[in-house]
């Protein structure tokens, strides 16, 4: 199959997930352009499929109209747009949001959510999220299928075996929907309990303002901290070398900690309930998020924690009997697999 993945301005987030999602799937024998270009520059590729996401959702269906290729729609981010119809503080931000808000936030994501609907195909991030969508727009989504975002095991389970060190790591941007400020606020209750918390290594990036609030949050609490926004073999060195990954509301970074051998402890958010279910260890607050980090990081509980890894790695990688995933999480390799099951049905149709 041609298939073009259609973004107008990649960011760096974006690009990288794309990028290895592309080469597995240009592994399978498949022909895999990635980016925006005029319908006249196509002359040469006739494209089967046009894969479109985000903002970009009605150009890229326009442009598959357009070279006679059809469309297909992954509805990314439905978890932001959800603070219409639940708590937004529950989502780690500041406060509830204002009627006027939410209906700018369910406005702008309409404007570009409803692509799917005239699409030929569409994957979403979780029953919770398509259950979102059909009652936003209150009619089903056709021809939906699940998809959860993948994790580069291939590039990850390359890396040597390195002795761990003596730092924990999140792996996020800034945003408050990401929970970092809490995560930052359950290592300062952890630290006024008297527990000898290790340093605290962020991979990520954020406006100024979000650093700033970060850095606040830390030099309050006595936290010891550093940002950096690495990527590739640096970033998966960064989680392979740590003792723990603390994650809020992310749905890659837990697998990656589990292809890296590390716990992985994350805020009980239904989202990443349903990807990741028993592999991981959650907690509801800041609270038992500081408990749940002590009990982590304390030597008598290794044992346990080492045993939860390897059951959570043979959970992520490996098939039942049956074939079927084992987790809703997923990597890059089956998401390629996937993709191509879902386009190569889509032509018989």
């Amino acid at each position: 199959m041609n298939i073009l993945f259609y973004q107008k301005l990649p960011s760096i987030n974006s690009t990288l997930l794309t990028w290895t999602l592309c080469e597995e799937l240009r592994l399978r024998g498949h022909h895999v352009d990635y980016g925006k270009s005029a319908p006249e520059n196509y002359k040469g590729v006739k494209y089967d499929w046009v894969h479109g996401a985000g903002q970009d959702t009605w150009e890229a269906l326009n442009f598959a109209r357009v070279i006679g290729a059809r469309c297909h729609i992954h509805l990314e981010g439905v978890a932001y747009w959800r603070i219409g119809y639940e708590n937004a503080i529950d989502w780690g931000y500041d406060r509830n949001h204002t009627l006027d808000e939410i209906e700018y936030f369910t406005n702008q994501y309409k404007s570009w959510m409803n692509a799917a609907f005239e699409a030929d195909s569409c994957t979403v991030n979780g029953i919770k999220q398509i259950e979102t969508i059909e009652r936003m727009f209150e009619r089903k989504l056709p021809n939906c299928y699940l998809m959860c975002c993948g994790v580069d095991a291939r590039y990850a389970l390359a890396l040597p075996e390195y002795p761990k060190q003596n730092y924990m790591i999140t792996v996020s941007r800034l945003e408050p929907a990401k929970k970092v400020f809490m995560i930052a606020e359950s290592i300062g209750i952890l630290k006024k309990r008297g527990f000898d918390v290790p340093p605290w290594v962020i991979i990520g990036y954020g406006t100024n303002a979000h650093v700033a609030k970060l850095i606040s949050i830390c030099r309050e609490n006595s936290i010891i901290f550093s940002l950096s926004s690495c990527f590739g073999a640096a970033k998966w060195s960064w989680i392979k070398k740590s003792k723990l990954m603390l994650a809020g509301w992310m749905g890659i970074p837990p697998a990656e900690g589990i292809v890296c051998e590390i716990p992985v402890l994350s805020f009980a958010h239904v989202d990443i309930l349903e990807m990741f279910e028993d592999t991981i260890w959650f907690a509801d607050n800041p609270e038992s998020y500081a408990s749940r980090i002590g009990f982590l990081l304390s030597p008598e509980n290794r044992e346990e924690t080492q045993l939860k890894n390897i059951y959570a790695m043979d959970r992520l990688l490996d098939t039942d009997r049956h074939g079927r995933e084992e987790l809703y999480a997923t990597t890059q390799k089956r998401a390629a697999a996937q993709y191509e099951k879902i386009f190569m049905e889509g032509m018989k149709k």
